[in-house]
């Protein structure tokens, strides 16, 4: 159970969170960040960048940078509108474009306000530490993914499902159900799309939101099939349990139902044992994202989290996870049978002759010590000594 995970996406924030990097380092063995533009220039901006390039050089966290943004690009025709996948990478400006990988990233940060010498620094460092793959070539699958992309919407079958499941994730969206009707018309300029989907509807909840949500437009809901296709190769090649945004889960879901049960099991566990062993506290994620503890004291708590994440990786999933807590809380130790009873009778008994000033205090403290290491390490005294401290702000 919790061997690996890849994260391209948070299920709710579009970009990677810091506190969604957190939760996985500390459940999961392994785990693989996918970065993109977007993710970069935020770590940069919050001055978290140095230590996720430092996790990555220690080996404790995965990443791969993807330098092309997915998008679907669309040209007016008239009253009509033609749509078609792509991937598109950042190269600078006209009288300033980057020679390599090192330099678009360079100009890119400069771009949106980083300091020149930073942006020069921090780039270099992070293409030295990260690898690159790209989303059109063959890396995840033949021929590129924006052309899979078109292979889906290709089908007249396959296109209606994966709307209606976009439509049915996306806030503000609803269930067309066998009413909905989509047809597209196929031509050198993209797709012409065709549906009775009520947008005007739709964008009316998105607007009474708070915060308000940007109007779905067919474009975007069109997009979806794109970057769920981008999800779907990357699950696929990198293996192990994968998360990405609802909408996406949505499409990849009517895809291939089996793809996510995986990962919805540890999921669920995760929420499980929050809800029951930390019932009193905020998760993970948003002490985090919220700005209530900082990612650096997070990396001082995951360096005393080695034997819970030993823990974790043993347990089983053909048992909900906070069952084999409570066991693993309950269960006899070499510690209970009789003759280290008696060894512990008489280090208590010893400790008190020897500061019988000290009397029944220093006894009763020394026996409690040598019952903690001769009954070894549980669950719990990471729990309760360091997790919950660290999310009510109490260490």
């Amino acid at each position: 159970m919790f061997e690996s995970i890849v994260l391209r996406n948070s299920e709710d924030a579009g970009n990677i969170t810091l506190g969604a990097i957190a939760e996985a380092l500390l459940f999961y063995q392994n785990t693989r960040i996918v970065v993109g533009h977007g993710t970069l220039v935020k770590f940069t901006r919050d001055g978290s960048l140095g230590d996720i390039l430092a996790l990555i050089r220690e080996r404790r966290l995965q990443a791969v940078h993807c330098e092309e943004t997915l998008g679907t690009i669309t040209n007016s025709h008239g009253v009509s509108q033609a749509h078609d996948f792509g991937a598109m990478t950042m190269i600078g400006h006209e009288d300033d474009r980057g020679k390599n990988r090192a330099e678009r990233i360079e100009i890119s940060l400069r771009t949106n306000g980083i300091d020149p010498r930073k942006a020069k620094a921090q780039a270099q460092a992070f293409v030295d530490a990260v690898p690159v793959k790209s989303f059109e070539k063959d890396d995840y699958v033949k021929g590129g993914i924006p052309n899979a992309a078109r292979m889906d919407a290709k089908d007249r079958t396959t296109l209606k499902g994966l709307l209606r499941a976009g439509l049915a994730a996306v806030p503000g969206g609803y269930d067309a159900g066998d009413r909905l009707e989509v047809d597209y018309v196929l031509s050198d300029l993209g797709y012409f799309l065709f549906t009775n989907i009520d947008f005007a509807a739709v964008n009316e909840r998105r607007a009474g939101m708070r915060p308000a949500i940007e109007p779905l437009t067919r474009a975007a809901l069109f997009n979806l099939i794109l970057e769920s296709r981008a999800d779907m190769h990357l699950a696929a090649f990198y293996g192990g349990d994968f998360i990405t945004t609802t909408a996406n889960s949505a499409l990849i879901r009517w895809r291939q139902a089996h793809l996510f049960e995986r990962a919805d099991r540890n999921r669920e566990a995760r929420e499980q044992y929050s809800e029951l062993v930390l019932a009193d506290s905020p998760s993970i994620q948003d002490v985090i994202d919220s700005g209530e503890r900082s990612f650096s004291e997070f990396l001082e708590l995951l360096d005393k989290a080695q034997k819970f994440k030993t823990w974790l990786a043993k347990a089983t999933p053909d048992q909900k996870l906070v069952s084999q807590y409570i066991e693993a809380l309950k269960a006899d130790t070499w510690a209970d049978k009789a003759p280290v009873k008696a060894l512990r009778y008489f280090f208590s008994l010893g400790t008190g002759c020897a500061d019988p000033t000290g009397g029944m205090v220093s006894g009763a403290a020394d026996a409690f010590l040598l019952d903690r290491f001769l009954k070894g390490w549980r669950p719990n005294h990471f729990v309760d000594d360091r997790l919950k401290p660290f999310l009510k702000g109490e260490s």
